[in-house]
């Protein structure tokens, strides 16, 4: 069985309000899954939960964070909310035995053109089955990335993670936060993160190429998909 996760964090003064993101979220919510093959399990938490604000509360000292060209919507607030995608993940393996593969999905998935429930529930029927962490995105590995702006080699509004490595990619996801802190005293994206964690070799993550568009869920093949390799070497 497969579980679909995504989680909510208010956040007073995002671009996006929260009656908006709440319209989103109840798609996702009301997909027409049968009871046997998947789910979807939401979270919602209050900011002062998540665990890197906390960290950085405990932590304390000044600290930069990267806005791009959109500081309105890129606060340090939402880089914390950002952050808790693979605790969320951790909870709901905890949470629930049933499932062996559980796959993040952006709470406002439903905003990307052309997105429909069908779409979702395909690549689910496709995803249970996956073995390694996979995740999909637009650039190929041979990049070189400014920290100030989002690194695209991993589109971060899904990710693939079979039950057995959920730990695993929670405690590498949370180390490569504090590293980058710790010694940069700079925040930046979740894609960001990944994309260290890859290139640190903190945990295998197989990639497919998509965009910021439903190619996130058609362009996965399943366990057969086209990937690439911590070599930069793709195979099928």
């Amino acid at each position: 069985m497969i579980a679909l996760v995504t989680g909510f964090v208010p956040l007073p003064n995002h671009p996006r309000s929260e009656a908006e993101y709440r319209k989103l979220g109840e798609r996702l919510r009301d997909l027409p899954f049968t009871k046997r093959e998947a789910t979807c399990l939401m979270v919602e938490m209050r900011l002062e939960h998540c665990w890197l604000h906390q960290f950085l509360k405990w932590r304390g000292g000044e600290i930069t964070w990267s806005v791009s060209d959109n500081p309105r919507k890129n606060t340090l607030d939402y880089l914390c909310v950002q952050a808790q995608k693979a605790e969320f993940l951790s909870e709901a393996a905890r949470g629930f035995e049933r499932a062996d593969v559980f796959v993040w999905v952006d709470f406002g998935i439903f905003h990307l053109p052309g997105m429909t429930e069908e779409i979702i529930v395909d690549f689910a029927r496709r995803a249970k089955h996956e073995t390694m962490i996979t995740i999909p995105g637009c650039w190929d590995r041979s990049y070189e990335y400014n920290d100030d702006h989002p690194c695209w080699r991993f589109c971060g509004g899904v990710m693939i993670v079979p039950r057995q490595f959920i730990f695993e990619f929670e405690v590498a996801w949370k180390m490569e936060y504090m590293r980058w802190i710790n010694e940069t005293n700079r925040l930046s994206w979740e894609v960001n993160t990944l994309a260290r964690m890859e290139q640190r070799g903190y945990c295998l993550l197989n990639w497919f190429k998509a965009d910021h568009n439903v190619t996130m869920f058609t362009n996965y093949r399943g366990r057969f998909h086209e990937t690439e390799n911590r070599d930069g070497v793709r195979t099928h």
